[in-house]
């Protein structure tokens, strides 16, 4: 057993994995530090990508013009690196190895979590929509080259059915479901006991409750509410405990009742 998770383990090191260890540090970081630099530079990028499919689907015919100004460059560097490395015609892609469906199953696990908090964290979806439009684009273009060529083909057709599997169980999870109310019902035991203990001794810890990164606790009314890291893109949003025979104030804030005296809440827009 240690010699095959040693043998793992190696196997990780190789460089057709690195590149989801890298995905897969960018998804921790991003996890771990809601309010870092990281953080809102994929909450920028998952900001302008809803802005364009917003317009995608008001002007159809002029998104992509708009878009075509940034992706020109892009493009460019693309078909000259190509161009200078690729000896022979284009090849048929091979079966997708291990590191391009872990590194898909990455990308789906950000979205569903981006989708699994109130007012969704943006910088989540970012890195899940940023992954699941450059990779499969990345894994076509690293067939083209030589060391990919020259590589022996993953063994096993499942292989294809992987990726739209995937896929399509991330699709019906954020549509279907919500991911939000399923992850709070299983930290409902958990916070109800913070909020207990934080109105009982006036006091509220901040950090991680329940798997939530809580930040900006707030006494208000007769309850206690608190912002979770990195939701929103203009305004905190988090939970609120008001205790059964009170209510949450009216003018702060939009809240919606959960039971049991939890609530969702958002602060006013501040933009």
């Amino acid at each position: 057993m240690i010699t095959n998770g040693a043998v793992a383990l190696r196997r990780l090191t190789l460089p057709g994995y690195r590149g989801p260890l890298l995905l897969a540090a960018l998804l921790a970081a991003v996890v771990a530090l809601p309010e870092g630099g990281l953080h809102r530079a994929m909450k920028l990028a998952a900001m302008v990508g809803g802005m364009f499919l917003s317009l995608l689907r008001v002007v159809p015919t002029i998104a992509p013009l708009m878009l075509l100004p940034i992706a020109f460059p892009f493009l460019l560097i693309a078909v000259v690196v190509i161009g200078a490395t690729v000896e022979r015609p284009l090849t048929r892609p091979r079966r997708p190895g291990a590191s391009a469906l872990l590194g898909l199953a990455l990308g789906c696990a950000a979205v569903v979590l981006g989708f699994s908090v109130p007012g969704w964290d943006l910088g989540l979806l970012g890195v899940g929509g940023l992954t699941l439009v450059g990779l499969p684009l990345a894994w076509l273009l690293w067939q083209q080259w030589p060391v990919a060529r020259n590589a022996e083909s993953p063994s096993g057709r499942w292989r294809w059915a992987v990726a739209p599997l995937l896929l399509a169980a991330t699709v019906l999870t954020v549509t279907q479901t919500d991911p939000a109310e399923a992850r709070f019902a299983l930290a409902r035991p958990a916070l109800t006991g913070w909020a207990e203990h934080a109105l009982a001794t006036g006091t509220a810890d901040q950090g991680w409750v329940a798997g939530y990164r809580v930040i900006g606790t707030e006494f208000t009314g007769d309850g206690v509410r608190f912002a979770i890291g990195g939701t929103g893109a203009f305004a905190p949003h988090g939970y609120a405990y008001f205790p059964p025979g009170t209510t949450p104030p009216t003018k702060r804030g939009h809240y919606n009742p959960l039971g049991n005296g939890w609530y969702d809440w958002e602060e006013h827009d501040r933009f």
